[in-house]
């Protein structure tokens, strides 16, 4: 379908791990499954005190699943009972009804984002990966797209490709990482947020279908 000239908005750009889905955190869900939580958490901190990068937080994360030999359809299991967040079907298939394009943008891994889109019915992913082998083992190679907390930088160069300015983009995240990613926008909606991504938001809403309201 077309766009709507009359719309104020052209694109919902939607961060995916508390927003689209009630999982905070789709590498949390890995480490719960592999046991690997309390080392990832050394990589976390050493991640947000600026001491390595986010491809680099990225390899040591998946660095510690190696061990295990996962195969991507393994991964792809314990990633797969995932729960939507309620209306977010409503909310896309009005979206796509009234021509707005629409995008995932998450720091998460793409192997849960394409399954999110996909059963969505989202056209777009900008997510993170990793390469596995001809035998569909988990590889030492990350594909690194987005930085949790710069998911602006992934957001602009997305929008520029399509020739939509970003004052005629929606963000909609939920976490304090997500506050340049709303700043960066015609529109930041803090979802159901913590208390600092409030701040950084130009609305807050509790209830996804509140988004339509503003198409």
């Amino acid at each position: 379908m077309a766009f709507n000239s009359s719309h104020k908005y052209r694109l919902v750009a939607f961060d995916m791990d508390g927003t689209l889905v009630q999982e905070k955190s789709s590498w949390g869900t890995l480490h719960q499954y592999f046991g690997t939580k309390d080392e990832a958490q050394k990589n976390k901190e050493e991640y947000f005190e600026g001491m390595i990068s986010y491809a680099e937080f990225m390899r040591k994360d998946a660095d510690l699943w190696l061990p295990f030999k996962p195969t991507r359809g393994q991964m792809e299991q314990a990633l797969s009972n995932y729960i939507l967040m309620p209306y977010s079907e409503q909310v896309i298939k009005e979206l796509k009804k009234e021509g707005t394009e629409t995008v995932i943008v998450t720091g998460g891994l793409d192997i849960l984002a394409r399954k999110v889109a996909t059963r969505l019915g989202i056209e777009n992913v900008l997510a993170n990966g990793f390469v596995f082998d001809d035998n569909g083992y988990l590889t030492e190679e990350e594909i690194c797209n987005v930085d949790v907390i710069r998911k602006d930088l992934a957001l602009e160069h997305f929008v520029q490709e399509l020739n939509i300015p970003l004052s005629k983009c929606i963000a909609v995240g939920d976490s304090k990482y997500d506050s340049e990613f709303l700043k960066c926008a015609g529109l930041g909606i803090a979802f159901d947020p913590d208390p600092v991504l409030s701040k950084s938001a130009s609305v807050v809403i509790y209830d996804l279908r509140e988004i339509l309201r503003y198409i």
